[in-house]
């Protein structure tokens, strides 16, 4: 099983996010949640007593915010209440201007092994524009305290920024693949509300358009490729051995609870372990004082309050296999395509041993393939 923890809160909040996160750290409110949180999981070690937990993702928000002496009571709590608690993986986000040593040293005293950190970008022009409050040099700092702590780091970036071009892309990703074993690289996503979409709206930000950001993601495989960082998922760059094996589960559709406000959970099995009759995906509502009191209303895990709950038919599952599998370098299983028309899109798979892939060109124009296949 692979376990999510989420802490919500944030120095401040990025021009272009639109997460479960919420600005300022008020420490009664975080007070709260974290009881709250640390309720929840007690109740998840017991609905799932059987679960041998692989792996753990502790997501924001900024979890570099925790101050020492509570990153290590949050793990503590977590391999408390999970009798089969053995992760080969336990990963921690953190932002660079929150990654400070004594924050560093306490997370891996408390058993994490590997993080992932939120640079976003090496160019002062576009950290400032989209709100973020590192510097270029400020995150390269990060990652040099960083390494003192842990061999598997990986640093996520954005391309499509406002100041970004082909030479700033290539620059940026050719010093991160010198740097780390894993690197991810994310389209710029304009969400509706936030402040950038507003702004590019109201012609107040010039950003890249769709062939030069295209052109940039080309660059991002080819350069990250130098430094023998493979591209195993469309948007993940890792060495061999370096992968995320947390988010590899998401896209292999592995059971996952995901604990605290925003959360999802797709929930195979029954509490004794055994497979319930159909797959369950549910979320935590988003407000934090709305889960706040959810958690704390009630005495057992399937008693807290949901959102999206919806029970998953076989073609729903089948579906998701196919958008998921064909994110990755190792696809799909040839049947999950039989019955379906996929000559429109035969010129962006490839088919080997039983197996289907998208190509690189395919990768470029996944979400069209994707249309045409479920």
């Amino acid at each position: 099983m692979l376990l999510y923890i989420h802490f919500p809160f944030c120095a401040s909040k990025c021009a272009y996010c639109d997460f479960t996160s919420y600005a300022g750290c008020d420490e009664a409110l975080v007070f709260s949640y974290l009881t709250a949180l640390k309720r929840e999981i007690s109740f998840a070690g017991e609905r799932f007593p059987n679960a041998r937990i692989d792996t753990v993702y502790l997501g924001g928000g900024t979890p570099s915010l925790l101050s020492p002496r509570r990153i290590e009571n949050l793990f503590a709590h977590i391999a408390k209440s999970f009798r089969g608690y053995s992760p080969c993986e336990v990963s921690a986000e953190v932002n660079p201007d929150s990654a400070t040593e004594d924050r560093l040293a306490a997370f891996a005293a408390a058993g994490v092994n590997r993080l992932s950190m939120g640079v976003q970008s090496f160019s002062d022009d576009n950290l400032r524009r989209t709100g973020r409050i590192h510097t270029a040099d400020g995150a390269r700092e990060a990652v040099a305290r960083a390494k003192k702590y842990f061999d598997n780091i990986s640093l996520d970036f954005i391309v499509g920024l406002p100041y970004d071009t082909a030479s700033i892309v290539k620059s940026e990703l050719d010093e991160a693949g010198g740097l780390v074993p894993h690197v991810s690289v994310y389209e710029l996503t304009l969400e509706e509300g936030t402040p950038l979409a507003r702004d590019a709206e109201e012609g107040k930000v010039w950003l890249p358009d769709d062939d030069e950001t295209a052109e940039y993601l080309e660059i991002a495989v080819d350069t990250l490729a130098e430094h023998g960082l493979e591209r195993y998922e469309v948007s993940n760059f890792a060495r061999r051995g370096a992968e995320c094996r947390h988010n590899c589960g998401y896209w292999t559709r592995e059971e996952y609870v995901g604990l605290g406000a925003g959360a999802h959970s797709l929930v195979k099995s029954a509490a004794d372990g055994s497979p319930l009759s159909a797959e369950i995906r549910f979320a935590s509502p988003k407000d934090v004082n709305a889960y706040i009191g959810g958690v704390n209303c009630v005495e057992t895990f399937d008693d807290v309050p949901r959102v999206e709950m919806s029970v998953l038919s076989e073609s729903e599952m089948r579906a998701e296999e196919i958008m998921l599998g064909l994110r990755t370098r190792e696809g799909i299983r040839e049947e999950l395509l039989a019955g379906r028309d996929t000559s429109r899109v035969e010129s962006f798979l490839t088919r080997e041993n039983g197996r289907v892939r998208l190509t690189r060109h395919g990768l470029a124009v996944m979400n069209s393939v994707l249309a045409e296949l479920i």
